[in-house]
């Protein structure tokens, strides 16, 4: 058996975020509907543009991790950095959507973002996941509340996707009369994003084993 390689939790974290925050930024320059975690901000974002797209994500994220601890009735330290590094989510959004305005937009192009951001996508959700230190406050209410119902991650995922779908839609035509972020992708997306998370973990823990450096982090993630 070859041996893995170790990956420091917080640098998984951090990759994780990066990458995500750039397959989201390609998902709304395809223009086939963005991923179901993010279509809601995005609508909201169409709706009142007062307030940029990677604002309304950490926003979006703050009523998550209030309907979490609702749930759980339990509010854990690493829920306070959970909600820092949802902000600098929403802060790499803009940045992504700055540096990928430029980028063509002709169909073939556009498929293509659409398929390369579904797969960074998985391996991204994966290492956030797997980082075992606080996460982001969506992962993290995904996370939590597969150990608190004691159901797959992607079971839960599935279900979660499927309801900011209905809502995205529910909210576009009630605000925007029509639909805005969300389209096939985003559909197609709620019904594989699971599972596409099952493999990429499957695929990931072959050839790495995260680790955190620090302790004190990781004992925060429990």
């Amino acid at each position: 058996m070859e041996k893995k390689i170790t990956v420091p939790g917080e640098l998984a974290l951090i990759m994780g975020v990066i990458l995500i925050s750039f397959s989201i930024s390609l998902m709304v320059k395809a223009d086939f509907g963005i991923s179901t975690i993010s279509s809601l901000p995005y609508v909201l974002s169409v709706a009142f543009d007062q307030i940029s797209f990677g604002v309304w994500n950490p926003i979006f994220q703050v009523c998550l991790l209030i309907i979490l601890v609702a749930i759980t009735k339990r509010f854990k330290s690493g829920y306070v950095i959970s909600l820092l590094i949802s902000a600098m989510f929403g802060s790499v959004i803009d940045l992504f959507a700055w540096l990928t305005s430029g980028l063509p937009t002709d169909m073939g192009f556009r498929v293509l973002y659409v398929v390369v951001s579904y797969l960074i996508m998985c391996f991204a959700i994966s290492m956030m996941v797997n980082s075992k230190v606080p996460l982001m406050v969506v992962d993290a209410f995904i996370n939590d509340l597969t150990q608190f119902f004691h159901v797959t991650f992607r079971r839960l995922k599935t279900i979660f996707d499927i309801i900011c779908l209905s809502l995205s839609i529910i909210l576009s035509y009630a605000f925007i009369g029509e639909l805005a972020g969300v389209g096939i992708a985003t559909i197609v997306m709620a019904l594989i994003t699971g599972s596409g998370v099952h493999v990429a973990t499957k695929l990931l823990r072959r050839v790495i084993d995260i680790r955190p450096w620090s302790k004190t982090l990781a004992s925060l993630a429990r």
